[in-house]
């Protein structure tokens, strides 16, 4: 079934519309139309519902499914075959045009509890059902049959969650994107964005292994991730039977000597990146780049604060750097704010060589640039008074 924003969309195109055009036509406010396009979401007020399902031209069967399919939590109905009570209860309300909160109102069902039963799929008392079939119109016996349904499905989802994997050496979903992120080489925000994963959901499997529940959120990720259907199912009954946050291996394969050497001293001292930064005289953008990036620093100045963090000699150092630039792995060089390097600034080169002018020059801008605003007025006075 196609989402609410699926729908909209074509519209627009087949009719030439702008969104606010489309937004002044059915008088819905522009905001309300970005979301319905951009977003899984659908128009909280029923008469909003109704004027869209009019100007689409949908009849009022397949508008409760495509309703359902579009809210955030989302509800797929199929065509034919039995209903959960989820299922039946979100068909008949949203094809009758109510919305969970009028539906309260007029059933005296509580909003919470109804919210549970059509975004949980919730399973409440034998009163409640009754209650749902009288303002519904439905059949008790169909009501309880469905609920039955749905108690059938739970124990089925309870029981594929305690299930082991089928092999033990399936890597946990999380860890799958960890690596895909890595093997992208890029951000979890540029592969959620990329993807249409939200990003949310996205870091939280990282951080904790708890996979999505949402069928709108598996759905692309498995797609991104590139499994079939048997192996992304074998991982996700691993994640919901033993959750794993994610681990960093696979990048860690990939640092250079040097930042593997700045790891190990983070590491040895439990320091943040901001920790780090402070510790080593950098900036924390320079501090990022060079941890998280492998990035070579651009300044003589910024390797003689990473030489002496290291404790090592300068023949030492180089010898770390060069085997850092032969392995290609690190990224464009970084001075100590975090810039690329400045024109003229020269050869990053060896640590305690004598810097030429130009580099003498970076070096005073430096610490120009280190001043407070006050400090650099004054500094300013100073040398105009010297010229």
């Amino acid at each position: 079934m196609p989402h609410l924003k699926d729908l909209l969309q074509q519209h627009l195109s087949k009719h030439n519309l702008s969104a606010r055009t489309f937004a002044e036509r059915v008088d819905i406010s522009y905001p309300t139309v970005l979301a319905l396009l951009h977003k899984d979401s659908i128009p909280r007020k029923a008469e909003h519902r109704e004027i869209l399902r009019r100007e689409l031209g949908v009849d009022q069967e397949s508008w409760a499914s495509v309703l359902a399919s579009s809210q955030k939590d989302a509800i797929d109905i199929p065509a034919t075959g039995p209903l959960t009570l989820q299922q039946i209860v979100a068909k008949a309300l949203y094809g009758q045009g109510f919305t969970e909160q009028s539906f309260a109102r007029t059933s005296g069902i509580p909003y919470a509890k109804l919210m549970g039963i059509t975004r949980k799929g919730s399973i409440p008392r034998g009163d409640t059902l009754v209650t749902l079939a009288e303002k519904l119109g439905l059949s008790p016996d169909a009501l309880t049959a469905a609920a039955d349904l749905s108690r059938s499905h739970k124990h089925s989802d309870d029981a594929d969650s305690a299930a082991p994997a089928d092999d033990p050496s399936t890597p946990s979903l999380a860890q799958l994107v960890a690596d895909a992120v890595a093997a992208a080489g890029t951000s979890v925000a540029s592969f959620a964005r990329v993807h249409d994963i939200p990003y949310i959901s996205l870091t939280k499997l990282l951080k904790t292994g708890q996979p999505p529940r949402r069928k709108s959120v598996l759905e692309p990720l498995a797609k991104a991730l590139g499994l079939s259907a048997a192996a992304f199912d074998s991982s996700l009954r691993k994640s919901k039977a033993s959750p794993e946050p994610a681990t960093a291996r696979s990048s860690e394969a990939a640092l250079s000597p040097l930042q593997e050497a700045l790891h190990q001293v983070v590491a040895a001292k439990k320091l943040t990146t901001k920790a780090f930064a402070e510790l080593s005289d950098l900036s924390v953008l320079t501090a990022t780049k060079l941890l998280k990036r492998g990035a070579l620093p651009g300044r003589a100045t910024t390797h003689e604060k990473l030489r002496a963090l290291l404790g090592i000699d300068a023949d030492s150092y180089q010898d770390l750097l060069n085997r850092s630039r032969s392995g290609g792995a690190a990224a464009a060089p970084v001075d100590d704010n975090g810039d690329d390097d400045l024109p003229g600034a020269g050869d990053p080169g060896l640590p305690g060589l004598t810097m030429g002018p130009a580099a003498g020059s970076a070096e005073l801008l430096e610490l120009v640039e280190r001043l407070s605003q006050r400090q650099r007025e004054a500094l300013k006075q100073f040398i105009l008074s010297l010229i």
